[in-house]
């Protein structure tokens, strides 16, 4: 009896147990289970969803500002330096197409010369040969010519037979070839047709080359004297047209990309601000330039007063603007997040959300959004800083 006695406490006790243990007690919460990832660990461009409320003292200390979103073409001003050359077909080096001796200087450095115009004398005996070559080649093909009419009258008349009349067309093509062939060899070295007329007019020939200026221009530098021997292909002078310069404009990689073909550019100098002269952008280089690692933008400019010359230190401002609609926000809009950029939303009265959103460049006064925002969003603009905290003594607050 006293065994009976004994379970029949234990199994109630049981009992009791398993009842208090099954039922909740009052005040007792369930665990809250976590199922959204902390800040830091956040795909970007992810919205975190965590709001901010602002009692009315806080709106009235903070009196945060908002801008509202808008898609837009966005004007960028890039400033960079530029360095003047001469433009394309504005510069020449004048060399000497064959060996000889300088007998005349006709301009010298400073003088202004114009295209076709005398600059050296050369005597050469190598320029004589040509022009006795060509010489003996022209009578050649002038008899040759002459023979031939007379063979075809006789072939006509039957006096003459068809294989003459072939072997006289024959030795006629082949001092035609002969002549041609000196006559292109006295243009290659720069003997205008004028000249190569006056050979065969005159009776004395002089063996004087002639160098002439292929463009309109400025001495710049002569390089040889007057009675030096020069060879073949040697240089002689360098003539500059400086109406026109070539500036290039030297960019960071991350300018390179805003500036377009077409782009307006005012052109000052180094030391002063004001503007001085306004072009476009003529091209933009592909690569970046193995010397100074950057991206070359060249711009055609007509020179003003003589202003800028070849060699020349110039500052650019080029505007341009992007090549698609962009949200653009002020950089003080920006936060972060760890290494997320963070936004804060303004959702209602006092409510402010904040946004992880996808920032594609920054730069000097504005940041580029290209994910995460939507047109007639209003970002807060002044106190962010103040937002941020709130939003992590929120967090810290419900750990």
């Amino acid at each position: 009896m006293k065994n009976i006695l004994s379970l029949a406490v234990l199994v109630g006790l049981a009992a009791i147990l398993f009842s208090c243990g099954s039922e909740k007690q009052p005040g007792q919460s369930e665990t809250k289970e976590q199922t959204e990832l902390p800040p830091s660990l956040q795909p970007e461009g992810a919205s975190t969803g965590k709001l901010i409320q602002l009692s009315e003292k806080e709106q009235n200390e903070l009196s945060i500002q908002v801008q509202k979103v808008a898609n837009n073409f966005i004007d960028y001003t890039v400033t960079a330096p530029g360095v003047v050359f001469p433009a394309p077909n504005h510069g020449s080096i004048i060399s000497t197409p064959i060996n000889g001796r300088i007998s005349k200087m006709n301009k010298f450095e400073g003088a202004w010369v114009k295209k076709g115009e005398v600059l050296f004398e050369i005597q050469s005996l190598e320029f004589g040969t040509l022009v006795s070559e060509y010489l003996q080649a022209f009578a050649e093909e002038r008899y040759q010519t002459s023979r031939l009419k007379r063979i075809k009258q006789l072939v006509e008349e039957t006096i003459s037979s068809a294989s003459e009349l072939e072997r006289a067309t024959a030795e006629y093509d082949h001092a035609s070839a002969s002549s041609r062939a000196a006559y292109s060899r006295l243009r290659a070295v720069g003997v205008s047709v004028e000249e190569i007329k006056s050979f065969t007019d005159g009776e004395n020939i002089d063996p004087v080359l002639k160098i002439h200026s292929p463009i309109d221009g400025i001495i710049e530098k002569n390089f040889v004297e007057l009675g030096q021997s020069v060879n073949a292909l040697e240089n002689l002078s360098r003539v500059l047209d400086t109406r026109d310069v070539l500036i290039r404009a030297y960019l960071s990689p991350d300018d390179a990309r805003l500036i377009n073909t077409g782009d307006s550019v005012v052109v000052s100098k180094r030391e002063k601000e004001e503007t001085i002269l306004s072009a476009t952008v003529s091209s933009v280089n592909p690569g970046l330039d193995e010397d100074t690692r950057s991206v070359i933008a060249n711009i055609l400019v007509p020179a003003r007063d003589g202003w800028p010359k070849p060699g020349e230190n110039v500052r650019l401002s080029i505007a341009t603007s992007s090549k698609k609609e962009i949200i653009a926000l002020p950089v003080q809009s920006l936060t972060y997040d760890g290494n997320n950029p963070v936004v804060f939303v303004k959702k209602g009265n006092g409510i402010y959300e904040k946004r992880f959103i996808g920032v594609s460049e920054i730069r000097d006064q504005y940041v580029f959004v290209d994910s995460g925002l939507s047109n007639g969003e209003e970002v807060a603009i002044s106190n962010v800083f103040s937002l941020k905290a709130l939003s992590r003594f929120d967090i810290i607050a419900e750990e």
